[in-house]
């Protein structure tokens, strides 16, 4: 004969598999954004477990709510609530991307917020390994595939600086003008303005990182630098 009271019992069921859905939804959120906080993007560690964790509970309550009306015959569809997630975090995802000029910031970070809200569903419902699963998926994407895009294809991207230097004779805009042209970069645009002491230089191109690289260490060999800001 058991002593445990079935009010405690039914909770006990219950909780127990929530818990375990939550505590995958925080790992799963947490892995991946801790990689999107150690590139400092602006969806970290507990924006992405919110997120995920957000969609597990939407879940778990829709399909609480249709099995709880479905003893008094009413069927419901546990899909509806869960559904709405989708729509919802499109407005997350949305304000994590920005445009400046000629390019477009946190495309990557709207996806990845949006497959993180599809990880938590996919726990609230239950199936919390195949969540791992995809959380781990995510990871080789984000991690992996980058460095295998700057090893053989070379990633392109628009780039700005800023270079602060003296020149009385005009002997370092002429070497500024040979070091761009050494590295093959045509410039999308360029602007320049004097201080009291210094000219500014600000140059916009689209090249890959390597050749970004070399023209960042040939500026700094030339004499009468005195600052290569990237902005």
């Amino acid at each position: 004969m058991s002593l445990t009271h079935p009010q405690t019992h039914s909770f006990v069921s219950v909780a127990i598999p929530i818990g375990v859905k939550v505590l995958f939804s925080i790992l799963c959120g947490g892995l991946i954004g801790l990689e999107r906080e150690i590139k400092n993007k602006p969806a970290g560690i507990k924006t992405n477990i919110l997120i995920c964790l957000g969609s597990a509970l939407y879940t778990i309550i829709s399909v609480y709510i249709a099995q709880g009306f479905s003893d008094t015959g009413f069927y419901g569809d546990p899909a509806r609530i869960a559904a709405q997630i989708v729509p919802g975090i499109g407005f997350i995802g949305a304000g994590a991307i920005m445009q400046s000029k000629a390019t477009i910031h946190g495309l990557t970070t709207a996806a990845t917020i949006w497959v993180v809200a599809a990880i938590g569903m996919c726990i609230g419902a239950g199936y919390t390994v195949a969540g791992l699963v995809f959380t781990l998926t995510v990871l080789f994407t984000l991690l992996a595939i980058n460095k295998l895009e700057a090893k053989f294809i070379g990633r392109t991207g628009l780039h700005v600086l800023e270079i602060v230097f003296e020149d009385d004779k005009g002997e370092v805009r002429a070497n500024i003008n040979q070091a761009i042209s050494n590295n093959e970069i045509s410039l999308d645009d360029f602007d320049i303005s004097r201080t009291e002491q210094y000219f500014v230089l600000r140059v916009q191109y689209t090249n890959n990182q390597s050749e970004h690289k070399d023209l960042i260490k040939d500026l700094w060999t030339i004499k009468g630098i005195r600052e290569v800001k990237q902005i």
